[in-house]
């Protein structure tokens, strides 16, 4: 009898062992023979358990984990789709353990930190609490970070990557990559530095579970349930792979979900890190967890955003029908169904799954990645629609209370294991041989499997065609002409398509496919129609706020009205009150009030006769006198404003009238020189008549005409005498 160690992946702080007879890894009936840490198997169990017929269980399933960013530890698991429970060591999440089989114990590997961390202060501010989990890249404490007062999670790796130089510089570039991820679903990286010869790296510490154990706890999700997990994974890998950081570890174990139903994602850029180290490779093993591995990944080549969403997909499949879509006896066996078998559809398992949620499930789990959705963003969308209407159920923070509270792990303490009974030389060598042959019979069935999936199942592709604007059943009649499977899509309102003609495809016009690839058409509906309201007397604050409430666009113009107030609607086109076309623009007549009208030249006509036309013509007439010397007094001099311009209705219009020739007193001009004379009185309106009288005054006035103090008027004749020579 062989025992074969294993880490009870909740947690609590011992390492529990188990011991299975058969040499391979102990199915649940054995793993129950020895609850006791003897690692004995009872006789009673041994004629049970130790036969050589397997439990169908499966090594890989295993008691849901904690995320490292959670308070409870990481289960040791399989570092690869490739490592098989012959393996003597137990490997982690993405490596090694922190533990390995030293002589029938269970000791710390690559010199674990484990007693030496506890109580300690890490870079003179982390003071170290209790470890929470152990896994291939190190051990995982919680801390309290004394500059900022907060609590944190702190990973420190073991030295052996360390004095990987390859791996440290990478870690050092994912961990800065992983820093400026600032996302509400995404575990922050505070920060990262060395100790002890190692490095560490600063973590946000979430209190809460980690999705596997809610999973294991409730059985299955609701879809809607699976929707509110989804929606927020999803903005975080769109927000990761717009700064080019790829995950490449979605599982439930790095999917937490906080006492407030907070969902976030743990461990970005990690797994590249040590995939790409020498440890990792020297040991020839693809990083991840082989449920959720992508073709891409299994088959060495480089992941991308669409790797993330594979494994998403399988996720989903998990929640929805409370198992993975693949289950083997080997990570070997599981690995060959996803190169070679699609993803069912949820609903095969659980009739009650929507529609809706089997295609973004099916379209996020297409083995060919260029089939897959472009972007988490589209693949949020699609979740986003599929669950539209679905019906209610316990909500995350509901889901979360349900867990059993569990302790922080401690120390790893060893436990010893007995070592049982050599097996003789004999049953060692028929063993041996029964293993080669079933590897070689294997072997053989997986080269005609891979030759007849060469031969006969080598996918054919066409360019999907434009069918925007072909009736629907031509449409239907082409895509099954070029060996695809239509799928009506829901209609859509369309003014440019006619009713029943195909608006676009999905995959769009273009795209190469697969042949029997579901293409999903979408038809028309025509123009959308809504009711038009009518808006003639309503202001115009009014009749725009009316028409964009009812979906149309209003355009305002402007037009003087003699019946319509300022400021109101005349008109509008179309007409209100009827169906039309919903997002029609609607031309709106605005009054600007009545028109202008232009005011007559009244120049020289009577007062009262321009008073009246003025009067006639809708004005009010201000009556202002003026001195004239050309106009009589009592006629019109002018208007203000001035003829010919024009005016609004009900305004006030000035009529200037003439009070004749303005009147003042005759000035005193005798005793002046001839010149001054004459310049004062032309300045007063006059017109000077000089007489020259023989004398001996000189260029002087001696009288004048009429005399000084006589009234007289602009323009008036005077006459001024001077003395000549």
């Amino acid at each position: 009898m062989r025992c074969w160690p294993q880490a009870r992946a909740t947690a609590w702080s011992t390492w529990r062992p188990w011991a299975s007879c058969s040499g391979e890894p102990p199915t649940r009936s054995e793993a129950a023979c020895s609850r006791r840490s003897t690692g004995r198997c009872s006789a009673r169990s041994r004629s049970r358990s130790c036969s050589r017929a397997r439990s169908s269980t499966p090594w890989d399933r295993r008691p849901p984990t904690r995320s490292p960013a959670l308070a409870a530890p990481s289960a040791p698991r399989s570092s690869g789709p490739f490592a098989t429970g012959r393996d003597r060591r137990l490997r982690g999440e993405t490596g090694r353990s922190a533990l390995e089989w030293r002589g029938g114990r269970l000791s710390p590997a690559h010199g674990s930190h484990t007693l030496s961390v506890i109580e300690s202060t890490i870079d003179g501010r982390y003071e170290v609490i209790t470890r929470v989990a152990a896994g291939g890249m190190g051990e995982v404490y919680r801390a309290h970070d004394s500059v900022l007062g907060r609590e944190v999670a702190i990973k420190i790796l073991h030295p052996h990557l360390a004095g990987d130089r390859g791996f440290v510089d990478r870690f050092r570039r994912e961990a800065r990559a992983a820093a400026i991820l600032n996302h509400p679903s995404i575990v922050g990286v505070y920060d990262w530095g060395t100790t002890d010869g190692t490095y560490f790296m600063v973590m946000e510490f979430v209190h809460g579970t980690n999705l596997r154990a809610l999973l294991a706890e409730a059985g299955r999700f609701e879809p809607s349930q699976v929707v509110e997990v989804a929606m927020p994974v999803l903005a975080a890998l769109d927000h990761a792979h717009g700064h080019g950081i790829v995950h490449r570890d979605i599982k439930p174990e790095n999917i937490l979900i906080a006492h407030d139903g907070t969902v976030k994602v743990a461990d970005f850029g990690l797994a590249r890190a040590y995939a790409e180290s020498n440890v990792s490779q020297a040991e020839g093993t693809v990083t991840g967890t082989v449920q959720y591995l992508a073709p891409e990944q299994i088959q060495g080549d480089p992941a991308d955003p669409r790797t993330d969403l594979y494994a998403l997909g399988v996720v989903m499949f998990e929640l929805l029908t409370g198992e993975p879509p693949f289950t083997g006896e080997t990570s070997m066996a599981i690995a060959y169904q996803h190169l070679s078998s699609a993803v069912p559809a949820p609903s095969r398992l659980d009739p009650n799954v929507p529609r809706a949620l089997d295609r973004a499930v099916l379209h996020a789990t297409a083995r060919d990645r260029e089939e897959r959705p472009a972007s988490a963003r589209t693949l949020r969308d699609e979740v986003a629609r599929a669950g539209v209407g679905l019906p209610p159920a316990l909500g995350l923070v509901q889901l979360v209370g349900l867990v059993p509270p569990t302790e922080a792990a401690g120390p790893e303490r060893a436990t010893t294991v007995t070592i049982p009974r050599p097996v003789s030389p004999k049953v060692l060598r028929r063993r041996r041989i029964r293993a080669a042959a079933a590897l070689v019979l294997l072997l053989a069935l997986l080269g005609v499997g891979g030759w007849a999936a060469w031969v006969y199942a080598i996918p054919h592709y066409v360019r999907l065609p434009s069918l925007t604007g072909v009736p629907q059943d031509q449409a239907m009649a082409r895509l099954r002409g070029l060996g695809l499977t239509p799928r009506i899509g829901p209609g859509e309102f369309s003014t440019s398509v006619e009713s029943g003609a195909i608006i676009r495809t999905d995959p769009a016009a273009g795209t190469k496919v697969r042949t029997r690839h579901a293409v999903t058409i979408i038809p028309s509906k025509g123009p959308e129609l809504a009711l038009l309201p009518d808006v003639r007397g309503a202001t115009q604050a009014d009749a725009v706020a009316a028409l964009t409430s009812a979906g149309f666009t209003p355009l305002v113009v402007t037009a003087p009205s003699e019946t319509v107030p300022k400021g109101h609607v005349i008109d509008q086109n179309p007409e209100g009150g009827h169906q039309v076309v919903k997002g029609l623009g609607v031309t709106v007549t605005v009054s600007t009030g009545p028109p202008p009208v232009q005011i007559p030249d009244l120049a020289s006509q009577p007062q009262a006769s321009a008073q009246t036309a003025l009067e006639n013509l809708g004005f009010t007439v201000k009556i202002k006198q003026d001195f004239s010397d050309t106009i009589p007094a009592g006629d019109v001099i002018g208007t203000d404003p001035p003829a010919g311009s024009s005016a609004p209705k009900g305004s006030k219009i000035t009529l200037i009238v003439s009070k004749g020739p303005k009147s003042f007193a005759m000035p005193e001009v005798r005793g002046m020189t001839m010149e001054a004379a004459k310049a004062e009185l032309q300045g007063l309106g006059l017109v000077v008549d000089v007489i020259v009288l023989p004398g001996t005054n000189g260029d002087q006035v001696v009288l004048q005409s009429p005399n000084p103090g006589t009234t007289v008027h602009a323009g008036d004749t005077v006459k001024i005498y001077v003395t000549g020579p």
